[in-house]
């Protein structure tokens, strides 16, 4: 099957024996599988006609077996030579050099077109490495990665200096090597202007030209003025560049807060009753009162207070419901006034006067409910005695009379005199249970003598 086609190949290739003039180069595969490449001038001065035909069976074997496109780029390396072609048939090789800040590492420098549009290859080159830069005093060198070419490194100072130079460097060509953009910097130490003077204070620093960081100073006031902010400054670095004063110098000024009235409260700490700046009052209200608002307050620079004075707003029943015809049991030994001011749920006790009695059965008491109102209650009402009955035959003296009351004739405490055919005469008191003490006697006729019943 090979020679029929080499005949055939040789057959067409005799016909074009005129271009003489042709370079396109013929691969020639070795006994060791490797491949030579000759020019067609070279070709055509051979005159043994079988060598030919076998220079032409390599080449239709190379077309056969496989070829590469145009090899890829490499980042660390490019071709010796320059590329012309665009096809590269199975086994060529195409040497290459490192690129700049790069060095050879291995003696493979080559790519090999294996015949399956692939170009084979192991790294042979590795980046050139820049110097250790060294220690920066009073500060770090922070390695992002490694030395190498294309790498970055940082540098930072310590707290309280300052850098002076560049805050980084790379490793970068020079001539035929990798050198650093940048060289180390400098950490010097954060300097600080005299403090600043304030009106009616002073600090206690002294007359330095400058201040390193880390000095402090501290104000002090003159007297009756108050002190705004805070006392001690410190040098600081702002932004890693520069030294300043922190926090801001404080000012000196005249605060006087007057004491506020509570109506209803009373103060339990900071008694004044003039108050300086940052000053403090704690409030408490009375009993019965709740209190509206912060218990502690202060002075502010404005003199005013802060937050405001709080507020006492009555959390009970204030004074005692009038019950006519009652007195108020004593509660825990003590007499209760129109003054007091009675938590929610208190309960006071209360009883009728003599010759009175709960109109209905029930408590004789009131509570303080959550609205600030007493409970309803059981009002008093009059003890009545019946009107004595004597058949008319006796009459009735009434001898005292408590009360006017328009609904009994007689109550509680009234005595009378019971008179029978106007022989005998005998007292009577009505009770506190609306009964005659004795009991009403039976005046009869014909006979002389009381019936009395107890």
């Amino acid at each position: 099957m090979i020679e029929s086609s080499s005949s055939a190949v040789c057959s067409s290739f005799s016909r074009k024996v005129s271009m003489k003039h042709q370079r396109v180069p013929v691969m020639i595969l070795h006994s060791k599988g490797t491949m030579a490449s000759w020019p067609f001038s070279r070709l055509w001065s051979i005159s043994d006609p079988i060598l030919f035909q076998v220079t032409l069976v390599a080449t239709l074997l190379a077309t056969v077996l496989g070829s590469c496109g145009i090899p890829p780029y490499l980042d660390f390396a490019f071709p010796i030579n320059e590329l012309n072609e665009t096809r590269f048939e199975i086994g060529t090789t195409l040497r290459y050099t490192c690129r700049p800040g790069y060095r050879i590492s291995s003696r493979k420098n080559f790519l090999i077109c294996d015949g399956t549009d692939n170009w084979k290859y192991k790294e042979f080159c590795v980046k050139k490495r820049c110097e250790n830069p060294g220690e920066l005093l009073n500060g770090q060198v922070i390695v992002k990665t490694d030395y190498s070419f294309g790498s970055e490194i940082e540098f930072s100072c310590s707290e309280g200096y300052i850098l002076i130079g560049s805050a980084n460097s790379y490793c970068q060509l020079q001539d035929k090597g990798v050198v650093w953009s940048d060289p180390l910097p400098q950490c010097i130490i954060a300097k600080c202007e005299p403090p600043p003077t304030i009106s009616n204070g002073r600090h206690n620093g002294g007359d330095e030209d400058f201040y390193t960081y880390g000095s402090s100073v501290t104000y002090s006031c003159d007297r009756d003025f108050s002190m705004l902010g805070k006392a001690s400054i410190s040098c600081r670095v702002e932004n890693k560049t520069i030294g300043v004063w922190s926090p801001s110098p404080p000012s000196c000024k005249k605060v006087i807060c007057v004491q506020p009235v509570v109506k209803d409260g009373k103060i339990t700490s900071g008694f004044g009753p003039i108050y300086t700046y940052q000053q403090s009052i704690v409030y408490a209200c009375n009993k019965g009162f709740r209190l509206e608002g912060d218990s502690l307050i202060h002075c502010e620079a404005d003199n005013s207070w802060n937050p405001p004075p709080p507020t006492c707003e009555l959390n009970g029943c204030l004074g005692l419901p009038h019950i006519p015809h009652a007195l108020w049991e004593r509660y825990d030994h003590q007499t209760q006034t129109e003054q007091q001011v009675y938590d929610i749920g208190f309960v006071l006790s209360y009883k009728c006067h003599f010759g009175y009695k709960p109109e209905t059965d029930g408590p004789t008491t009131v509570t303080c409910q959550s609205n600030l109102e007493w409970s309803p209650y059981i009002e008093c009402k009059e003890v009545c005695c019946p009107e004595p009955n004597l058949n008319n035959y006796g009459s009735i003296t009434v001898h005292r009379r408590l009360s006017s009351s328009t609904h009994c004739t007689y109550i509680s405490g009234d005595k009378i005199s019971y008179e029978c055919h106007s022989q005998y005469m005998f007292d009577a008191i009505c009770t506190k249970h609306g009964t005659w003490s004795p009991r009403t006697p039976e005046c009869t006729p014909g006979k002389t003598l009381w019936k009395h019943i107890f």
